[in-house]
Formats: C-alpha cells, structure tokens, sequence
C-alpha cells in the first residue's frame, strides 16, 4: 500500500455526507473493520462501548477494549483499532468550532495533550451516559434553533458528567491551579509549533514567563524539563509519519525541522533506543497492513 502521508478523515468522509458539528451515530461493527489502518481526523471523537472487545492504538498505547468504556480522541491524534464483531456502543463526532465554545468556559482534560485516552466506567455509570445519549439523539432530529440550543446544553452536561468522572479515575489532571493552566498552555503551544520551534525561550516568552519558570513548572508537573517535553512531541510526530506514511527517514526529518538526518537519528534514539529505521520495522512487524 502506498500511503504518502496519514489519511485524516472526516465526518463526510466517514458518514457520506456532512453534519452540522455535532454527529451522534451507532456504532456496530459487522464483518471486516475498516479502520484498521491508523488514521486521524479533523474532529473530536468520543466513543462510548457499551460492549465488545478486540484493540484500539492511540499514539502508540495500545488498549484492550472492553464493555463500558470511553475513548477520547482529538483531531491531529493518529489511531487505528480492530474491534470484534460483538462490539457495539455510540460515536459522538464533534467539530474544533463546538468544542472551542465550550472549552472557553472550561478545559476538557480528557481532550489534552499526553493524557489517557480510555475512561473505564461501571455498567451502572455507562448506563447513565446511555440515557444522556439517547435524549440528544432524540434532539438531534429536529433542525430548529430553539431545539439546536437544547443540543448544545445537552452537550455540554454530557461532556462535564464525563470531566467529573474522569478526574474521579485520573485526578492528576485536574488544571484548576494558575501554574497547572499555564502547563496546559504550554502543552497546546508545542502542539501548534513543534516542528518549527524547538527553543524553550520561545514558549516561554508566548506564555509571558521566564525560562527559568517554565523549566521549573515543566519538571513539578510533567516531570521532565521543558526541552524534553517539545522533543517528545516532535519525536511522537516521527514515530507517526514512520509507520504511516511512505516518506524517507531524510524526508521526515525535514519535515520536522532537522536539517541534518544523522542529528535526527540520534535524537530519535535517545528517546527511543532505536534508530527511526529500526522502530519503523519493528513496529509494521506488529501491525501489518490490511
């Protein structure tokens, strides 16, 4: 297969047809899965298993999936999974627009950065976010404008009775403090300028902070120095154009800003202990192409 860069899809792509921002679907997988091959997309994708089985991989983590969990993916994120034909749940697809608005009111931690992507609920609480499921679905069939505000309301209770229960499960990210929101911003920076900013100095002056201070925050609460954060994100980025697409090692590297391929290899290295030849190998050695 040739794949000269990683297919990002999207809600037409997938469904036929385009949505109004917010796309609500069930899902059943009958017969051979058509999203074997990692992807990304240009929405935000919660999908709630109500049951099933098979695997799902997230940048890399690979999850066992099982009844009554919730995935969060956010566009840019490459995964692929391979689900069992028993599995069955829903697909809420949201546009960047929609989550914008709300996230001014508050950030969702589940859609950060580096953040677990599995929520794991009981029967009892999965059953609750059914029934908040099933009241936006019925909604969401009539286009008026007083019926799209009671959507978006909806929506929103949705999503926090999520962000309750995910800090419930990972209360390590919880941003509430002014340190921890500027950790967040730092995070959402290095995602917009990875691949052409590498300096600390940078980032910390587009946060109004010193160096020194981001350093500080950066080993407090992602326990690694700051420079080690942005190379993390660039290396996450090389690891996804290796096994996805069907650009060189030198093109890649390019690509992210090194200009030269031997500094590339040994950067990827210190934070791999592999050469990017030998992770691509190893890699499609256990996720072979359909």
């Amino acid at each position: 297969m040739n794949k000269n860069s990683i297919p990002t899809l999207t809600v037409a792509t997938i469904l036929g047809e385009e949505t109004l921002g917010i796309t609500l679907f069930r899902h059943s997988v009958k017969g051979r899965n058509s999203f074997e091959q990692p992807h990304k997309h240009d929405f935000y994708l919660v999908f709630f298993v109500e049951k099933g089985s098979g695997v799902h991989n997230v940048d890399f983590t690979q999850y066992q999936v099982e009844d009554h969990q919730v995935y969060f993916i956010r566009p840019g994120q490459v995964h692929n999974w391979s689900l069992e034909v028993d599995t069955a749940g829903f697909q809420l697809m949201l546009s960047s627009e929609i989550v914008t608005i709300f996230s001014n009111l508050s950030q969702f931690p589940f859609f950060d950065q580096s953040v677990p992507s599995c929520l794991s609920l009981t029967e009892n609480e999965f059953g609750e976010f059914k029934t908040q499921l099933h009241e936006i679905e019925l909604v969401l069939q009539h286009d008026d404008l007083l019926t799209k505000e009671i959507v978006l309301l909806r929506l929103h209770l949705l999503l926090k009775l999520l962000q309750k229960e995910y800090l419930k499960q990972f209360p390590e990210h919880e941003s509430s403090t002014k340190p921890e929101k500027i950790i967040k911003s730092f995070t959402v920076l290095i995602d917009l300028h990875f691949n052409t900013e590498s300096s600390v100095h940078f980032y910390a002056d587009k946060l109004n902070i010193t160096p020194n201070y981001l350093n500080i925050l950066s080993q407090k609460y992602l326990k690694i120095p700051a420079g080690d954060v942005i190379k993390e994100r660039t290396i996450l980025e090389a690891k996804r154009l290796l096994t996805s697409t069907d650009l060189s090692i030198k093109e890649i590297a390019y690509q992210l800003g090194f200009n030269d391929n031997g500094y590339f290899s040994k950067v990827f290295k210190k934070y791999t202990g592999k050469s990017p030849g030998d992770f691509k190998e190893s890699y499609n050695f256990y996720h072979p192409y359909p």
